[in-house]
């Protein structure tokens, strides 16, 4: 292994190692050193790879929301144009069962965001991407069911994303819920959601086979 390859696979490692600790305690009650800690490395080797803990917050959410998009854009955009809201329920549902404290860890940078400039830029890029699926899909919805968005594009990719993040919101807060249950609901409510955007026929028929669910 060269050199480079090296210094990469230790800074995947101490990344990897971040994301366990600051996911489990929060970014408030972590520091550097219990990171270094962690990883079982001094803090000088940290340091060397990472200048701040703000620099690696960064590194950890851009890797592990690199992922999460990367699900989402593989099976959400995959699956057929009727079928999409079902796809993007399973992902989510997977994704909270496997990956609940990351998702929390999100949320922690967002509220970081509003006091620190570089978080801002992050949440601003990651935000935006999840803007451009949902713009790709109602494009391939209004195509493939030659159907017409009966509001402005803008507003209804604002909307749509509102929906999902209040979701996860909701399902993160409300530790005894089941997960079937909220996801089940989260389909209900989406659909219905979809269908007040839509003018198709094709929109209102997966509505009902939603809600008959």
């Amino acid at each position: 292994m060269t050199t480079q390859k090296k210094a990469e696979a230790k800074r995947a490692f101490l990344i990897e190692q971040a994301t366990a600790c600051l996911a489990e305690k929060g970014y408030a009650h972590v520091s550097l050193r219990d990171i270094a800690k962690e990883s079982g490395v001094s803090l000088g080797i940290l340091h060397y790879y990472f200048a701040s803990k703000e620099e690696l917050l960064l590194a950890v959410i851009s890797s592990y929301k690199g992922r999460f998009m990367e699900e989402l854009e593989r099976e959400v955009l995959a699956a057929p144009s009727g079928e999409w809201s079902a796809a993007l329920a399973r992902v989510l549902c997977r994704s909270l069962q496997e990956d609940r404290k990351l998702h929390r860890l999100w949320y922690d940078l967002q509220v970081q965001a509003m006091y620190v400039p570089a978080f801002g830029e992050q949440v601003k890029g990651i935000r935006s991407r999840l803007h451009q699926l949902i713009s790709r899909m109602l494009v391939r919805l209004q195509r493939e069911e030659q159907s017409s968005l009966t509001i402005d594009e803008d507003y209804a990719i604002s909307l749509i994303y509102s929906a999902i993040d209040g979701f996860l919101i909701q399902f993160l807060l409300d530790e005894l819920q089941k997960p079937e249950e909220a996801i089940a609901r989260f389909e209900q409510a989406f659909a219905h959601l979809m269908h007040t955007f839509f003018s198709s026929e094709s929109l209102s028929s997966e509505s009902l086979s939603s809600e008959s669910r």
